[in-house]
């Protein structure tokens, strides 16, 4: 008889099961916003007993075909060979289905509905049991009868069409390209139930929709007289790069100072993404716009960009993504994939991958392996002076809230996971950090998946919290675009009241392979604007524990934020309580400024309307001062982008 509990282990716990448990326990009214949330009644299998066989995960996996377009019916064939030691009798092969993005569930029931599934043996005296968990994409086929030998095979058809007879049996693929893409194969070879990954997986590609419209992105400022590059991509609908796109482009520059070529031309070796060398040669802001002299597809204003004479100036402002998921845990897209997109597309200085510690089918916490592999890939890619990568990984703790881990030094990082007793609490992952060069970043606080509900807090490693993402807004209740399932106790400005000095971030929280950009699914999406001496590591997150930093939903719009001379993100020592305050604004847009307020200890105290791109402005607050009050600006765009600079604290001898 089949053991059932092994049998869970097939499949980490998806985030659907989760959430559901975790928010039962919390909108029942048994957490106050002042204790402790209780346990979360997620029962995980009991693995001690059982431990995989020398046929577990053995053989054999081809699929064919190798590639397939996005979002359109397609018939996939996935041939198991068995291994020497074959399968016994009630072991057998289980397919995942990719859960991302897109995919029809897999059926066994109605060859008139899409991803109908059959499976046969390649040895007629072997019987199989096949039974399909749809809610999780799952087919799991048994041998009765009689073993399965060596050499054998089992065939599964996804989108079983019968060689077009039945054309609605078809399965529909993924939504977002990626080059390897893989419907994940286990393997229990001797019948206990415990069902082992493949060493090697059938991988194949799914290619791009046809272009649509171009990309183009400059850096936010650029000193006259000298070249900077900017990057200009061919997407389709989705964002997805378009690899097999060539042609000549059209360049046209509004606004005096700069100097580029006319035309650019996209050759088979660019991969759908080229970076064109221009100069600026005079004070001013001027945008690029990129054309296709077909007129099929969509021309491409690039982000203003600010021309100015050359200072002395201490920080330069670069753009990172924090937060993003490859298919390594529950994104879409190969970390290299990721990587690539984020510097040639969506023009990021700053990138961490941050997969989860214990997610999807091989957790990073469970494959050493991998793990250095991704902390090579990120050292591999690092370029000082031009891009910046971190290793880094998801603490998944579901139910004291989840945060990004990012270490400075490869060699250092390692991973504690959320399910080990010993790093199960945020305390607890600070004390297993130590004294490695780390931060840690709370995210979806407010609310989304699982809250945060400031019940731990160290400043060394929280230095900034991620205020929004694809989840939505973190920082108040009664925000536009406040993240779904809200819960007041998480929000960025409870935090704040109690004390903790925590300035602002935005990151994608992606999972379609495409961070830095506009999430597609979610109605808001992350970045964060970093003031740092250089574009390093270590400048890097020098920055980002002293704050200067802030956040969008997406835009690039230009921002400074300062009392005197003190930056967002630091404090400013006061000689009384009486001493006036004023607090300065500078903000460049890529859309209109529809509106700018100046908030303080959580109340908005000063609002000013924008008619244009730009605004610049003076606060003086002249009521009398304590130690701990803070400002921060929270800035609307007429294309409803919100901007989000860190808060100045004031410190009263």
């Amino acid at each position: 008889m089949l053991s059932t509990v092994p049998f869970e282990r097939m499949l980490t716990p998806m985030p659907g099961r989760l959430i559901l448990l975790v928010t039962l326990a919390f909108s029942a009214g048994q957490v106050h916003p002042d204790e402790p949330p209780p346990k979360p009644r997620v029962i995980l299998p009991d693995e001690s007993a059982i431990q995989p066989s020398p046929q577990d995960g053995k053989g054999t996996v081809a699929v064919s075909p190798t590639h397939v377009p996005v979002r359109r019916p397609v018939t996939m064939t996935l041939t198991y060979t068995t291994a020497s030691s074959g399968i016994d009798v009630g072991g057998g092969v289980a397919c995942h289905v990719s859960q991302f993005w897109g995919w029809t569930p897999p059926q066994i029931n109605s060859p008139s509905q899409g991803g109908y599934v059959t499976v046969t043996c390649s040895d007629p005296d072997v019987g199989l049991e096949v039974t399909c968990d749809r809610a999780n994409l799952i087919i799991v086929a048994r041998v009765t009868g009689q073993p399965l030998r060596g050499g054998q095979t089992i065939t599964m058809v996804y989108g079983d069409t019968s060689n077009g007879r039945n054309p609605t049996a078809a399965g529909m693929s993924d939504r977002y390209s990626e080059r390897d893409e893989r419907f994940f194969f286990k393997v229990d070879g001797d019948g206990d139930g415990f069902f082992v990954p493949l060493d090697a997986q059938a991988y194949f590609r799914v290619v791009a929709d046809y272009p649509t419209r171009l990309f183009m992105l400059g850096p936010p400022r650029v000193p006259v007289g000298e070249e900077f590059e900017l990057t200009l991509a061919a997407l389709d609908p989705a964002n997805n790069l378009v690899e097999s796109f060539t042609g000549p482009v059209e360049l046209t520059v509004e606004g005096d100072g700069l100097t580029l070529p006319d035309q650019v031309r996209f050759t088979t070796a660019d991969q759908g993404a080229i970076r064109i060398t221009a100069e600026a040669t005079k004070p001013g802001v001027v945008t690029v716009t990129a054309r296709d002299p077909t007129g099929r597809l969509q021309e491409a204003e690039s982000n203003p960009i600010i021309c100015a004479e050359r200072r002395q100036e201490q920080y330069t402002l670069y753009w990172g993504d924090l937060h993003c998921h490859s298919n390594r845990s529950d994104g879409s897209g190969s970390p290299e994939e990721l990587y690539r997109y984020a510097r040639h597309v969506a023009r990021l200085d700053v990138i961490v991958l941050t997969d989860h510690d214990h997610w999807g089918y091989r957790p990073l916490d469970e494959d050493p392996h991998e793990w250095r592999r991704l902390g090579k890939l990120a050292d591999r890619l690092y370029e000082p002076g031009s891009f910046v990568t971190f290793a880094g990984y998801e603490w998944t703790n579901w139910t004291f809230g989840h945060m990004q881990v990012i270490f400075e030094n490869t060699d250092e990082a390692v991973i504690h996971s959320w399910q080990r007793p010993e790093s199960d609490d945020p305390q607890k992952l600070w004390s297993l950090l130590g004294d490695r060069s780390c931060i840690t970043i709370p995210h979806h606080t407010g609310g989304g998946p699982v809250p945060t509900f400031w019940r731990f807090y160290d400043p060394r490693f929280v230095p900034v919290m991620e205020i929004t993402s694809v989840h939505g807004v973190s920082e108040r209740m009664d925000h536009p675009k406040v993240i779904y399932s809200p819960e007041e106790s998480g929000m960025a400005q409870r935090a704040l009241a109690r004390g903790y000095r925590l300035g602002f971030v935005g990151s994608g929280d992606s999972h379609d392979g495409h961070p830095g950009m506009p999430s597609l699914t979610g109605g808001t999406s992350g970045l964060v604007g970093i003031y740092a001496t250089s574009l390093t590591r270590s400048a890097i997150l020098d920055a980002i524990r002293a704050r200067r930093v802030y956040a969008t939903t997406g835009s690039r719009a230009v921002l400074r934020f300062h009392m005197g001379s003190t930056p967002m993100g630091g404090s400013q020592t006061l000689q009384g309580p009486t001493e006036p305050r004023t607090l300065s604004l500078v903000v460049f847009g890529d859309a209109p400024i529809a509106e700018a307020t100046l908030v303080k200890n959580n109340r908005d105290i000063a609002v000013r309307k924008g008619t244009d791109r730009f605004m610049s402005l003076d606060w003086t607050d002249e009521s009398p001062a304590r130690t701990g009050d803070y400002y921060y600006v929270r800035i609307v765009q007429t294309d409803g982008e919100w901007i989000f600079s860190s808060p100045i604290w004031i410190d009263v001898e």
